[in-house]
């Protein structure tokens, strides 16, 4: 359960900015949104500063995108963003994740990484593995962008802010579940013959 609440903890700094951007826009107004997601990337920018955290890429481009799309909002007649944001933001996550996939450090392997240091990332089968996870989360967001396209099409708008949120929440926790057991997930797929050593392979 610690290592759960420590995931989404880690979540919330990467995303507070669209999460509170998103609930305060719905509650009080486009306004109110734009000043709160400015503030938390005001305190949690001089957080990472003072304690001398890193501004990771998906930082930068989560809190960038509430900034954005709030300007958007702010800027339009009517506010439109908020039935059609959490699909873009989900396709751009994907393809962040698809891009992360392609180095030689895939990019769930640097997550892992930060929480597991002694991960053998020299090894071959573990890049593959990490490689394969990491395009898994690409089709994870691949596939929430098309969810929250058909809710916030589907229903009325608070009500499918509301289911959105369910879908989002449940899935992000299974997904993380998935992920928080990947050696055993590793375990698994080399039961099965994958991501085995290639001495192992060719034998």
């Amino acid at each position: 359960m610690n290592r759960v609440l420590k995931s989404l903890l880690g979540l919330f700094h990467m995303f507070g900015g669209l999460a509170l951007y998103w609930t305060v826009l719905l509650a009080f107004g486009v306004r109110a949104a734009i000043v709160v997601a400015v503030l938390f990337v005001v305190m949690e920018g001089g957080w990472r500063l003072m304690t001398r955290r890193s501004f990771p890429p998906l930082w930068l481009f989560a809190n960038g995108a509430a900034l954005v799309f709030g300007a958007i909002d702010l800027w339009a007649r009517t506010p439109f963003m908020v039935r059609y944001e959490g699909a873009i933001l989900n396709l751009m996550t994907a393809g962040a994740f698809a891009l992360g996939a392609l180095g030689p450090e895939p990019l769930v392997l640097k997550f892992a990484r930060q929480r597991k240091p002694d991960i053998p990332a020299d090894r071959p089968e573990v890049i593959r593995f990490f490689r394969a996870f990491t395009l898994a989360w690409a089709l994870y967001f691949v596939a929430r962008a098309g969810a929250f396209l058909w809710i916030m099409s589907a229903f009325p708008l608070v009500q499918a802010l509301a289911i959105r949120t369910a879908v989002a929440w449940t899935s992000i926790a299974v997904m993380l579940l998935v992920s928080l057991n990947g050696r055993r997930v590793f375990s698994a797929c080399q039961r099965f013959g994958l991501f085995k050593p290639a001495r192992e392979q060719d034998a």
